[in-house]
């Protein structure tokens, strides 16, 4: 009778367990299930911002730059030639080409001639010279400045390459006793003679005074190179300075010439 309830007992919890999936749709059970919550509304889109006042703007591009005047057409070295020719000083810038003698006899010791779009000018003006003269005297005196230290520098690499020489020497008698040392190490058999030791002996005092004297050549040398570094850059400042009167003086020469053929002051030459 017991098993029997059990048994009832076991099938009614099996039915109730397969029925609770369902439970929610069962009313009679008595139960009140809450409703599912209401889906909340659409917040409304946030109103599009405001134009920008500057899209309204019409946006106006700078000006151009003015055009640079064109500057006026330079002196080409390769096509213009001339030569300054005032006493002491003489001035050559052309192609190679130029006969210094043969314009001396034609023109004498003082004039200028030039050559300009495929014509030949001649300048004898005594003023017109005198200004052509002290246009150029700057880059003269520049220039035998320029020359004088070269002589210094000529100069200082004659002693050095006496230092040289000197070392060389020196070089030469070292390694000529270095190999009679080394012959005498090789004689084992005669290790304790006299007359071997004292040999030995003088040979380093020589070695030791001849790497004495190549330590006061060293010196030296490097004394005189620290005088040549100076004389080179000093001399590289000279050539800077060099260039730079020569673009001035092709500037001015330029205008001036044109004002001399302007003039009539350069005249033709044949």
């Amino acid at each position: 009778m017991k098993l029997m309830r059990i048994i009832a007992v076991l099938a009614v919890a099996a039915v109730s367990l397969a029925m609770l999936p369902n439970v929610q749709a069962l009313p009679y059970f008595g139960l009140d299930w809450p409703d599912a919550p209401p889906v909340p509304p659409t917040p409304p889109a946030p109103p599009a911002p405001p134009a920008m006042a500057i899209a309204s703007m019409d946006v106006v591009a700078p000006p151009a730059p003015p055009t640079p005047p064109t500057p006026p057409e330079p002196w080409d070295d390769d096509r213009d030639t001339y030569v300054l020719s005032n006493g002491d000083m003489n001035v050559i810038n052309g192609d190679g080409d130029t006969d210094m003698s043969d314009l001396r006899r034609a023109y004498g010791r003082h004039f200028f001639w030039f050559r300009h779009d495929g014509r030949s000018y001649v300048v004898r003006d005594a003023a017109a010279l005198q200004t052509l003269n002290d246009l150029y005297r700057p880059q003269g005196e520049l220039g035998r400045e320029q020359g004088a230290l070269g002589r210094k520098q000529g100069e200082l690499g004659r002693k050095q390459g006496e230092l040289g020489r000197r070392q060389g020497a020196l070089g030469l008698e070292q390694a000529r006793l270095g190999l009679e040392e080394a012959r005498l190490a090789m004689r084992f058999h005669d290790e304790d003679d006299p007359e071997i030791q004292s040999r030995r002996h003088e040979l380093q005092r020589r070695q030791r005074e001849l790497s004495r004297r190549q330590d006061d050549l060293g010196q030296q040398q490097s004394e005189l190179g620290r005088e040549q570094s100076k004389l080179g850059k000093e001399q590289s400042r000279l050539g800077e300075r060099q260039s730079e009167l020569s673009r001035e003086i092709e500037r001015k020469l330029q205008p001036m010439l044109d004002e001399l053929i302007r003039q009539g002051i350069a005249e033709r030459a044949h």
